[in-house]
């Protein structure tokens, strides 16, 4: 199980960030032009924070795990704390919108 400190990584929290909302999960390729190295793919991976997936073609696809959106959620009620006082903690799903809302043409 990984500790704490690992899990408040700012580039393991963006990482998560970016996998959360994607129900398929981000390719290999969709990752890396973010600028996360296969190093920390394979960090999240070892950590239990997400998932790989190797489709036809052999294109890699990531996926965050449950595990993965625990720590999210939990880092974003550490953050939402005041004055030692912890905010309720709330599933990653009510803080990251499902779908792009698109403007009336």
């Amino acid at each position: 199980m990984p500790t704490p400190r690992h899990l408040f990584k700012p580039e393991r929290h963006r990482a998560l960030e970016l996998l959360a909302p994607c129900g398929h999960g981000c390719t290999e390729t969709t990752m890396l032009a973010h600028g996360f190295s296969i190093e920390m793919m394979v960090e999240l991976i070892n950590a239990g924070l997400a998932t790989v997936q190797t489709e036809r073609g052999g294109r890699a696809r990531v996926r965050i795990t449950e595990a993965g959106r625990r720590a999210l959620s939990d880092q974003l009620a550490a953050r939402s704390s005041v004055n030692g006082v912890q905010a309720p903690k709330r599933r990653i799903a009510s803080a990251i919108p499902s779908k792009a809302v698109r403007p009336f043409l």
